[in-house]
């Protein structure tokens, strides 16, 4: 029997700017056929996306073999392209037009056609959801939908390997799990193989075989139970007693740990679960981790206790890919309230709602955001929260309601409000042909910087942000990691007393978006309010308060503990989230159409 994945001295560059950049060199690797399902993961720029191209025939390698199914990878081959599907992070997909004429082209590319082709694809919609939107333009859909109809153009013509590069990438988890559902039906039903990337280490975990890759080599190769053995011994937590503030506790316990204090028994720090979960350095335990928590934190002392966890699979890849060399400078923790309760109102949201003609997106919404407050807006895909976002940030003018900005009315002071707010869009939204210096240079006069003010600011950015060995090469050119990197630069360069992040983190790797939060806390200890949206659930943890809508209605609003918290048991934010959304959806949806 062939191997499903069978790579031999690979080797594969590609040119820009007139010189060869290597991706793989002398590249190995054999995955057996009893895998059904296979996981690459890593950090940005490790090459996961370069090998699904070459598996799929996308790519030629330079040198070397690969085959997929013991079959060569060759867009010309009618007998290989009927059995891949793949499906790319760009979807790739005709956005004007319909659903039903995207499944048709893909499929018909793979060979499907005929009399019962539109039977088929009609029964495939309904699988996936789509049926009522087969006639709708696909850039009509939502970030969720889009990824359905990527997937369902990639088993249309039920191919026996489906080759998926991020197909959950900025979905929420209702449709994370409603995506999942049809692969496992596929896979389960057609005997197919499933190769795929994920930035969610909970989809590597439930994989057969998990591979993970840096820099264009393999780092960790396994099942996730047998890969987690590494991180034995090494993973802890911090549970505090209910007197103890959570989210305040975790930001000072972030800023007392092994990235500033060279004496901490401390690797890694993350909040889970209302606890805080750590990774100890090599020979450190339980004791050593108490005695350095209480001597850091004296108030700490006797309100808490550490325990040892069984480890994760994001322990592991925490563990070979952390870099201290991006770590922020210590901030200073003499301000960090314990509580926002008395601290200033900054953002003031009263009773929008926001209408597209018939169409209401938002209804009645209210809430408050304190000085130093990190404030999230959860939600499923379409559910108004960046409607929401894009109204408290006065990127549209509510249909009825008021916000008010530092005390700035939206609808008369737009314009005194710019030099206040920072602003990450969910896109990539730099000028993509300047350099990384010349972006910044851009936005810091756009925000009434100039002169050596702006220049000695710049230089700070460039090297808090990791950018100066990239400041000339132009945004465009940048691995995703570095663009996300420079548009939060951007975003901060004159200083902003409020930050507005949409999905700044998704399609990041686990280690990008631990950094990006250590950035985020420092700014939250320092004074700056930070309204997130988000779809890694994990990353709410971090939030003081945030609230979960549906169908443009606040469901809940509140910190990670009310909102978690059932007769004695604390839920994860995914599970909340999923049990919230499941009884709003139960009553129907009641949104004017």
């Amino acid at each position: 029997m062939n191997p499903l994945i069978e790579i031999k001295d690979l080797t594969y560059s590609y040119h820009r700017d007139r010189r060869a950049v290597s991706v793989y060199k002398d590249f190995n690797l054999e995955i057996p056929d009893t895998c059904r399902t296979v996981c690459f993961m890593g950090p940005d720029g490790a090459g996961k996306s370069t090998l699904l191209k070459i598996l799929s025939g996308v790519l030629r390698v330079n040198k070397g073999t690969a085959r997929l199914g013991g079959m060569k990878p060759e867009s010309s081959d009618p007998a290989f392209t009927g059995a891949v599907g793949y499906m790319s992070q760009q979807l790739g997909l005709y956005g004007e037009l319909s659903v039903m004429d995207n499944l048709r082209i893909f499929s018909g590319l793979r060979g499907l056609s005929g009399k019962d082709a539109d039977e088929i694809l009609t029964k495939l919609l309904e699988r996936v959801g789509l049926l009522k939107f087969r006639d709708y333009a696909s850039d009509s859909l939502s970030g969720g939908m889009k990824q359905k109809l990527g997937l369902a153009c990639a088993i249309a013509a039920s191919p026996k390997f489906i080759i998926l590069d991020e197909p959950t990438v900025g979905v929420d988890p209702v449709s994370r799990k409603e995506l999942w559902a049809v692969i496992a039906d596929y896979i389960k039903e057609s005997g197919a193989r499933c190769v795929f990337s994920s930035a969610y280490l909970e989809e590597a975990a439930a994989s057969d075989m998990t591979v993970m890759l840096e820099n264009g080599r393999i780092v960790l190769k396994g099942r996730a139970e047998e890969l987690c053995q590494s991180a034995r011994n090494r993973t802890f937590c911090v549970c505090p007693d209910s007197r103890i503030p959570y989210t305040p506790t975790v930001r000072r316990l972030m800023f007392c740990s092994r990235h500033y204090d060279v004496k901490s028994p401390i690797y890694d720090i993350c909040p889970r679960l209302g606890r805080i979960d750590l990774i100890a350095k090599e020979g450190s335990d339980a004791t050593e981790i108490t005695s350095f928590i209480e001597n850091s934190l004296e108030d700490l002392s006797g309100h808490f206790r550490v325990e040892k966890r069984a480890p994760r699979l994001e322990d592991v890849y925490i563990l070979n890919t952390l870099d201290f060399k991006h770590m922020l400078k210590k901030p200073d923790l003499s301000s960090l309230s314990l509580s926002h309760e008395n601290e200033k109102v900054v953002i003031d949201v009263k009773g929008i709602c926001k209408k597209f003609g018939r169409f209401t997106a938002v209804r009645h919404s209210d809430f408050k955001v304190r000085r130093g407050e990190i404030f999230g807006l959860l939600g499923p895909n379409g559910a108004g929260k960046t409607t929401t976002f894009r109204m408290i940030c006065a990127l549209l003018t509510p249909t009825e309601g008021e916000v008010t900005v530092n005390g700035f009315n939206l609808r008369t002071a737009k314009s005194d409000l710019r030099e206040t707010i920072g602003y990450v869009s969910q896109k990539f939204s730099l000028y993509r042909r300047l350099n990384s210096a010349q972006n910044l240079e851009y936005f810091g006069l756009s925000y009434g910087l100039s002169g050596r003010k702006l220049k000695m600011r710049i230089e700070e950015l460039l090297d808090e942000f990791s950018l100066r060995a990239v400041k000339d090469v132009p945004s465009m050119q940048l691995p995703f990691g570095l663009q996300r990197q420079l548009s939060m630069a951007c975003a901060l360069i004159h200083r902003p007393k409020i930050l507005f992040l949409d999905e700044a983190t998704s399609g990041a790797d686990p280690m990008a978006r631990r950094n990006f939060w250590n950035r985020i806390c420092a700014l939250s200890c320092e004074g700056t309010s930070v309204i997130v949206t988000t779809h890694f659930m994990d990353e709410a943890e971090y939030c003081d308060r945030f609230l979960i809508q549906d169908r443009g209605r606040i469901l809940v609003l509140g910190s990670p503990e009310e909102i978690c918290k059932r007769e004695g048991r604390r839920l994860s934010i995914e599970e909340a989230f999923v049990e919230l959304i499941a009884k709003s959806r139960a009553g129907g949806d009641d949104r004017d159409v």
